[in-house]
């Protein structure tokens, strides 16, 4: 059962996880298709939507009973007008949700008029411009955990995608609480204190970072969920970070915290993709 599953897949690494639950809602899957992924900054806050390049033909994920279908037509719909566009949610066992936004209604409407049940690789429609994508006929995909009402990394469930982008470390800073900033790569001493870390943004998001500190782990923000309170969104570390904590600007990404203390210390940086590819790097700093 996907319920019994979620708390191991959240908490295990995902390179010992063999088995995947759903497929993909587009038949071909790779990183050069995912123009933006769980965890990755969009707008003002955290995605917690795979959106995907190219326009294709849309497929349930598993099977299910659809919940509703949604418009960005007021006079259409009997909740509120979709960010989404005309989007399809689907309930599917363990009360875990599939959401297909931004597709084409007439192709939806046609597939699915007045139908209740939906079967595993059921067409549901083409992707339109219909959302938020307003300029691309792209789908944007998302699943939520009712239960905890918690927004579920799709990627935990998913088969693996061809072709991973390659992790990146590049450009790592340490902001101390007066808020200075300092580039690690030119900086190697510092004075005793609090520290944010952080990693120049780019396209490869990671779904761990771990922050150590002579081989202790001090801090690890894992993107398996995105909770909303008070309409704030956050992910958890240490701490739960708010998305202004994740991307305090257009530019930098935060990978944790730490405390450095007098001493020579030798300060780890790892990030970790879904399947489980790491990348590594150790500075050797100076703390007064």
């Amino acid at each position: 059962m996907i319920k019994k599953l979620l708390p191991v897949l959240i908490t295990v690494s995902l390179a010992l996880t063999t088995l995947f639950a759903f497929d993909w809602p587009q038949k071909q899957i790779n990183s050069n298709i995912i123009i933006s992924s769980f965890g990755q900054k969009y707008g003002a806050d955290i995605s917690f939507s795979y959106v995907f390049a190219d326009p294709e033909e849309i497929y349930a994920i598993d099977k299910g009973k659809i919940l509703i279908i949604m418009t960005d037509d007021p006079e259409e719909t009997t909740l509120f007008p979709s960010t989404l566009g005309t989007s399809v949610i689907i309930e599917h066992d363990d009360q875990l949700l599939s959401v297909y936004g931004n597709l084409d209604r007439e192709s939806v409407e046609e597939s699915l008029n007045d139908l209740q049940g939906i079967q595993s690789g059921q067409f549901l429609g083409r992707t339109g411009n219909s959302g938020w994508q307003k300029k691309r006929a792209n789908l944007e995909f998302q699943m939520m955990d009712t239960t905890n009402q918690n927004a579920v990394n799709p990627i935990i469930f998913m088969p693996r995608a061809e072709n991973q982008q390659p992790l990146q470390i590049s450009q790592v800073m340490l902001e101390n609480r007066k808020g200075e900033i300092f580039n690690i790569d030119s900086t190697k001493t510092f004075d005793s204190g609090f520290y944010k870390i952080y990693k120049e943004q780019n396209a490869s998001a990671p779904y761990r970072s771990t922050i150590t500190i002579n081989g202790v782990i001090l801090d690890q923000i894992t993107y398996d969920t995105i909770k909303e309170e008070n309409n704030r969104m956050y992910v958890s570390g240490k701490k739960q970070y708010l998305s202004e904590d994740i991307y305090p600007d257009d530019e930098r990404q935060l990978l944790g915290e730490a405390m450095l203390t007098p001493g020579k210390i030798t300060l780890g940086i790892e990030l970790e993709d879904y399947i489980g590819n790491r990348r590594h790097l150790n500075y050797i700093l100076q703390v007064h």
